[in-house]
């Protein structure tokens, strides 16, 4: 029964965080046409109160979770939308941040999605929602780093203004029952004077993915 449960109420939650993924990426769209190039994430006041460290390489500062479970790197023009930021249950922490390449004319929308703990029996459930939240239906890559099992594949797709790239991880502790779920979408803005390089934007994304890190509770 605890494990019709857990699965009945993780596809609920998945299905919410569905609209509002929905919601980030036309956010993550229109910040990337109208932000000041130089907006950055010390000077957004709720962005700043994930920050941890300001100083832990140039043009990134270390920024934690307000559950306490997670850390990783964000861009110094990274910002943390407070309408897509959420805490259910004191468990599950959503959390959404975006920022631009002004540039090349593309615009970047990360979604994070951390489990506090989990039942272990449903995390073959939790890999196959993903797939399908994410409209992939291949085998996904793993590997094991920095004490997590990692899940994860990237490919490329036609948006609606350009080229779009989706790269997508699920990250397990090794040695607890907490999870993360990672998505990483670049987006063109800039039409024929934009273009999305699979193997270049991956680089982004497996930098921001590596640099995730769960924290003993």
């Amino acid at each position: 029964e605890e494990e019709v449960n857990g699965e009945e109420k993780q596809e609920d939650s998945d299905a919410e965080q569905t609209s509002a993924d929905d919601d980030a990426e036309q956010e993550g769209k229109s910040e990337g046409v109208e932000n000041n190039e130089d907006f950055l994430a010390v000077e957004d006041e709720f962005t700043k109160e994930f920050l941890v460290d300001t100083d832990v390489e140039p043009g990134f500062h270390q920024m934690r979770g307000k559950l306490d479970g997670f850390e990783m790197v964000i861009p110094e023009n990274g910002i943390i939308s407070d309408l897509l930021h959420d805490i259910e249950n004191d468990a599950i922490e959503t959390l959404i941040f975006t920022f631009n390449n002004h540039s090349e004319k593309k615009t970047y929308n990360i979604k994070l999605m951390y489990y506090r703990k989990y039942p272990e029996e449903v995390k073959q459930n939790y890999l196959n929602v993903f797939k399908d939240e994410v409209g992939f239906d291949e085998e996904y890559k793993y590997e094991e780093a920095n004490d997590l099992e990692m899940y994860h594949e990237s490919y490329e797709d036609d948006g609606r203004y350009g080229p779009v790239l989706k790269y997508f991880g699920y990250l397990f502790s090794k040695h607890r029952n907490q999870a993360i779920s990672y998505e990483f979408i670049g987006v063109c803005q800039g039409g024929e004077e934009c273009s999305i390089s699979l193997e270049e934007e991956s680089e982004i994304a497996e930098k921001l993915m590596y640099s995730i890190r769960l924290l003993e509770q």
